[in-house]
């Protein structure tokens, strides 16, 4: 029955006003602005470096590498380090496993396995590590990318050695305060264990619901997209993924409008953009550009944040090889939509009601349906979204 009073609140006129209204909470400005230079200043030094060695093919793999970046924004140096070098790692790990499948020309249910494999342990991590936004959602693009076609044997290495170099130059540029800081003598925080963050993180098996949860909704929204054919069944995958991560099923309904209908719009200013065929200086300064103006607005509307999201990804995606800008971004509308759509329906039929607590308020965007416990921890800003 509280299934029902869910999708009943789901379908209330406040969930779409819910999804109109910017968030009023989130970091600083000053917080924001640092995070979306060092974002922006990493993702410059990524496209500078492949262009340096003639391999302007793998800029797309450098750039997702260097969004490492997002990660450990808000805390200290010694454990923002130790974290972007976890990121870093498995972002090299998943694009090198995706890479290899294609390589290997293995069927389409092998690829989707392993998409849904990544989505769920990317997830089983995030949590542990409680990362905060933009979680899972990076690792799932970078392994999508990992799926589009290897020309020869030495592609495979070479993507995951972009993505590590990326990756690398993300942790120089985040982290460049500490070497000042310490010439300074002033004092820093010590990083907690990786070991000892994971066991907080996962106590009481916090992690076991968002993990099944992504992992069913990941191989249906890939089925689904795959089954229909369009094109890139990980961006399915990933709408999936960043849907759940909302703080509860209400609040991931918002995410799914927000999340489908931007992209829809961010398709509309991207078409020309792949249509214009632009050099990769112009590219370059595009993917730049609009990183950093994300950063600076997806704390406050993930709805606003995905106009930029949208023709950012498609270009990065068309870096490594010429598409159909038509066919990519329809995918990219598409297969966002049937994402959104299953992790949403997965997220309803996952809730476990509350008991009421007398006296409590419910914090719901506009509904007054029953209170439902959340599929996954809160993350310390949990309306700042994913990608």
């Amino acid at each position: 029955m509280h299934r029902l009073s869910l999708a009943a609140a789901l379908l209330h006129p406040s969930q779409l006003r819910a999804a109109v209204r910017p968030h009023r909470g989130g970091p600083s400005v000053r917080d924001q602005l640092g995070g979306a230079l060092r974002c922006g200043a990493s993702v410059a030094l990524a496209f500078l470096a492949v262009a340096v060695i003639g391999r302007q093919d793998l800029a797309g793999y450098a750039s997702l590498g260097a969004l490492a970046s997002l990660y450990g924004r808000s805390s200290g140096y010694a454990w923002r380090s130790r974290l972007m070098a976890l990121v870093g790692a498995a972002l090299t790990v998943a694009v090198a496993a995706t890479s290899a499948l294609a390589a290997a020309g293995t069927p389409v249910v092998a690829e989707l396995a392993l998409l849904t494999v990544l989505a769920a342990g990317a997830t089983a991590g995030a949590v542990a590590l409680r990362t905060g936004p933009p979680g899972a959602t990076i690792l799932v693009f970078a392994a999508g990318a990992g799926t589009a076609p290897v020309l020869g044997a030495g592609d495979v290495p070479a993507r995951a050695a972009a993505v590590a170099g990326g990756a690398l130059l993300a942790c120089l540029v985040c982290n460049a305060g500490w070497v000042l800081d310490r010439r300074r003598s002033r004092p820093t925080e010590p990083a907690p264990r990786v070991r000892d963050v994971a066991r907080a993180g996962t106590a009481g098996g916090a992690a076991l619901a968002p993990t099944v949860s992504v992992a069913v909704a990941a191989a249906l929204a890939g089925t689904v997209a795959s089954a229909a054919g369009w094109g890139h069944p990980a961006w399915a995958v990933m709408g999936a993924a960043a849907v759940l991560q909302g703080a509860h099923v209400r609040h991931m309904g918002v995410r799914a409008l927000q999340r489908a209908a931007g992209t829809a719009a961010g398709v509309a200013i991207a078409l020309p953009l792949l249509g214009a065929h632009l050099p990769f200086w112009a590219v370059a300064a595009l993917v730049v550009v609009l990183q950093t103006a994300t950063e600076l607005v997806v704390a406050r509307h993930y709805g606003v944040a995905m106009l930029t999201i949208t023709p950012m990804a498609l270009l990065m995606t068309s870096l490594g090889a010429p598409l159909d800008p038509a066919r990519l971004a329809l995918d990219r509308a598409l297969d966002t939509a049937a994402g959104a759509l299953v992790g949403l329906v997965v997220a309803v039929l996952a809730a476990r009601p509350e008991p009421a607590e007398p006296g409590h308020a419910v914090p719901a965007p506009g509904a007054a349906a029953a209170r439902q416990e959340p599929l996954a921890p809160a993350a310390p800003s949990p309306s700042s979204p994913a990608r």
